[in-house]
């Protein structure tokens, strides 16, 4: 029974230690606003677009962001911030942190979040229409 006891609290330990190792890394991003609203139009090269993206060709998340531009006919500008020193430049301005760096209208939103996405290109739509 106490050697049963044992290897219970031992098993509580160790998962406790794992959910706090999963977690605590994960946390800072947890607690920010899935995107930043600001303006961006000096990112836009074409005054028609209206969403850039800062990436690398070898990010999965980038590939995973274009694959959800293409599907859903989301005309957007892909700078390379590996191929490009001007679009690196870019990209540190916005803070860096990573890839991809993804501007929808006002709204500048980190790594692949798809719902976040449609909720930008539907808030940007809406703003379009009105300015109409």
């Amino acid at each position: 029974m106490k050697a049963t006891k044992t290897k219970l609290t031992y098993a509580v330990i160790i998962a406790i230690g794992l959910l706090i190792g999963y977690v605590a890394p994960r946390l800072p991003m947890l607690l920010k606003p899935a995107y930043q609203e600001a303006d961006y139009s000096a990112h836009f090269q074409n005054t028609n677009s209206k969403v850039v993206m800062y990436g690398t060709a070898s990010c999965s998340f980038c590939k995973k962001t274009r694959a959800y531009f293409d599907k859903n006919k989301v005309a957007f500008t892909d700078l390379d911030v590996e191929k490009s020193p001007a679009a690196a430049a870019r990209h540190a301005e916005l803070g860096g942190e990573g890839v991809p760096v993804i501007i929808i209208g006002k709204r500048m939103i980190r790594g692949y979040q798809p719902e976040v996405f449609a909720e930008a290109l539907q808030a940007m739509e809406k703003t379009q229409t009105a300015a109409k």
